[in-house]
């Protein structure tokens, strides 16, 4: 046979199956519910890797009774940030999951997950299930990998967010 064949043969097999791995890499991309049910959370590419933002967050207003973390009324700020100059940024819009990659078979790895409600950051995994309709994203001490906690999300139907209490970086505001 033919070496000339034998490569342009298994150059394209490599190349197609390349092709089916990035495609089914991106099976998590989307906006998901976590179970708390008080935002919405968007995974998306960010280069190579994936990340996720809040994009969604209801009832995006300080308390009267919180006065001690912001002013009610304003929108929530991440004023838990173990970085005094981040800690007037907005929830909303905030990307806190960076640099995970796709490790195959629904299987991310290798990223950060910074949690605004302690202002923490973990290692984390996710794992996409049932065709990216669920993800299983779990969060560990970094320097103890075996200890963590593990949320499952769901994703976006047709959940409706034009409700008011919806405050949404996607929605217009007036």
């Amino acid at each position: 046979m033919n070496l000339r064949i034998v490569f342009s043969v298994w150059a394209i097999v490599l190349l197609s199956s390349t092709a089916l791995l990035a495609q089914d890499a991106d099976v998590a991309l989307g906006r998901y519910l976590p179970p708390e049910k008080d935002s919405v959370i968007e995974i998306f590419k960010c280069g190579d890797k994936y990340c996720g933002k809040t994009v969604c967050i209801k009832d995006n207003a300080y308390p009267e009774k919180d006065k001690d973390k912001g002013v009610p009324g304003t929108p929530y700020l991440d004023h838990n940030n173990e970085d005094p100059k981040l800690r007037t940024r907005p929830n909303l819009g905030m990307v806190f999951i960076t640099g995970f990659d796709y490790v195959g078979e629904g299987v991310y790895k290798n990223g950060r997950i910074y949690n605004p409600r302690d202002g923490k950051t973990y290692c984390g995994k996710f794992t996409a299930l049932e065709g990216g309709n669920r993800l299983d994203l779990k969060g560990t001490l970094c320097s103890i990998t075996f200890i963590g906690k593990t949320n499952n999300w769901v994703k976006l139907g047709s959940m409706n967010l034009d409700d008011p209490r919806w405050d949404c970086t996607f929605k217009s505001k007036k």
